[in-house]
């Protein structure tokens, strides 16, 4: 209704009510959602790469890279076979040790030197000493039974002296032979260069 004081113009409508102190004010509007990215997000992290310039360290001289299977280093030749030989000398059989150790001495000697460097050291020694070891103990084994054929001509021999002169001297060389051999064989097998200065030279560098 319109209050008294106020004119009401013909054919209007009545003005509307207020309204009531109890009625809540109109919400916000509610936040866009955001726009869905171009790509999918991948569910775990991507693996890591080098950066520009990076290059991994080869790996080291005798190890495989991943992968290989392991290649065992090929040794050079050291001339070790002849020496090793001369361990022939243990034969038990009199005077057939002696002999065999320094007929393969020199043999392996000789075809070991082809290889040249260390291994060609090596290996003319193992072959001078090889045939002076094989020259004396035969020289002795003749010698030995040259004496006894000789003093026992005529009567039959009372003592191991004079005739086990060679033999004593023969067993004497026999050791050094067993001795240098040992050292040889440790030396060459380590790499290093055997040499024996009182052998005769019969082959020379």
């Amino acid at each position: 209704m319109t209050s008294p004081s106020e004119p009401q113009q013909p054919g209007g409508f009545p003005p509307a009510p207020p309204a009531p102190s109890s009625a809540q004010p109109p919400r916000p509007p509610a936040p866009a959602a955001p726009p869905a990215p171009p790509y999918p997000v991948p569910s775990h992290p991507a693996p890591g790469y080098p950066a520009a310039g990076y290059h991994a360290a080869p790996p080291a001289p005798g190890y495989p890279g991943p992968g290989y299977p392991a290649v065992a280093r090929a040794v050079p030749p050291r001339g070790l076979l002849p020496w090793v030989l001369g361990f022939l000398i243990v034969i038990p059989f009199p005077f057939v040790g002696g002999i065999a150790s320094g007929i393969a001495m020199a043999v392996s000697g000789g075809a070991s030197r082809r290889a040249g460097g260390v291994a060609r050291e090596n290996a003319r020694a193992a072959l001078n000493w090889g045939l002076t070891y094989l020259l004396i103990s035969t020289s002795l084994i003749v010698m030995h039974f040259v004496v006894l054929f000789l003093l026992t001509a005529e009567s039959p021999a009372t003592g191991f002296f004079p005739i086990g002169i060679p033999v004593t001297i023969y067993v004497a060389i026999s050791l050094l032979h067993l001795v240098l051999v040992i050292i040889g064989t440790i030396r060459s097998s380590s790499g290093a260069v055997m040499r024996v200065p009182f052998a005769i030279p019969f082959v020379r560098a």
